[in-house]
């Protein structure tokens, strides 16, 4: 079977141009590895989507997937390895199993950056994590610490402290680079203990597990969790490989979001763009699907 698309990515993005694609009435195939709705998932609060004031991540992940259900949209929990351009065919290769469509739109999102310490690896689900909102209740009354200085970093801070007992909130620089009312709120919780122009040396174990922090200026930090925020990475690996990615890993496309291959599209954050929001991937999602759709309907 020939797809008439594939779309590898099932976060705001994906799902948006599924939805696009399935009501076109095209013949569609969605991967992922994750969950559908991707960051969302991770996410604490969304107060910026329109019609959905004050709505968890986690909430709207979950009507993504109802949404998904309820038009029987066809799609695998599957890990896309590899992708060959064989020009009039694209072949999508899996962990499990090989595909062919006509056109691929690629919305993988990106990965959390590592913070390049030494047990990083073996900390991770062991007293390091990039997921608050999974993950902060096992350190109820406990203390921990945040790394990152961005809106992610502080927004997962903030969720920290209504569980924790202390939050040490480390930034390798004196600003934030998050918007005033979010740096407001974080000064406000008392709870949340600042360590501005740090950067952390160590991460001690004991026991497989994270004992304590040693920052740069020797103090150290006793905590049972580290939770990461210092960016973001495009999930491209199969990207690379088709020569689409630029030095820094994203997919440069044009005004309706393809590549400079042919019949191949890239949306939400896999893409060097100026805002990685919700609404914007929406919109790129919903543009991509558009230009497969008429594409289609013209042969």
């Amino acid at each position: 079977m020939i797809y008439d698309l594939i779309i590898v990515g099932m976060g705001p993005a994906g799902v948006t141009a599924s939805i696009y694609a399935k009501r076109a009435g095209l013949n569609i195939l969605c991967l992922d590895k994750g969950m559908i709705g991707g960051y969302l998932n991770f996410i604490d609060r969304i107060d910026n989507y329109p019609g959905c004031y004050n709505v968890t991540g986690p909430e709207l992940a979950f009507n993504l997937y109802t949404q998904i259900k309820n038009l029987e949209i066809n799609y695998k929990n599957e890990e896309v390895i590899d992708v060959v351009d064989e020009a009039e065919e694209k072949v999508v290769k899996t962990s499990k199993n090989e595909y062919k469509c006509k056109y691929l739109i690629i919305a993988t999102g990106r990965i959390s950056k590592k913070l390049g310490l030494e047990n990083e690896d073996v900390l991770l689900g062991n007293g390091l994590s990039h997921c608050a909102l999974c993950d902060g209740y096992l350190y109820k009354n406990q203390d921990v610490a945040v790394v990152g200085g961005g809106e992610s970093a502080l927004t997962e801070a903030l969720y920290l402290a209504n569980i924790c007992h202390n939050v040490y909130l480390i930034h390798r620089s004196e600003n934030f680079k998050a918007t005033e009312d979010l740096i407001e709120r974080i000064l406000k919780k008392q709870n949340i203990i600042l360590k501005k122009n740090r950067k952390i040396k160590t991460l001690n174990i004991k026991d497989n597990k994270l004992d304590s922090l040693s920052l740069d200026n020797g103090e150290k930090l006793n905590v049972l969790c580290l939770f990461s925020y210092i960016g973001y990475v495009p999930g491209t690996n199969f990207a690379i490989t088709l020569g689409l990615a630029d030095k820094n890993g994203y997919i440069n496309v044009d005004e309706k979001y393809e590549t400079e291959r042919s019949g191949i599209y890239a949306v939400g954050d896999i893409i060097e763009k100026e805002m990685y929001q919700i609404v914007t991937a929406n919109a790129e999602g919903a543009i991509a699907a558009n230009e497969v759709i008429k594409r289609i309907k013209a042969k």
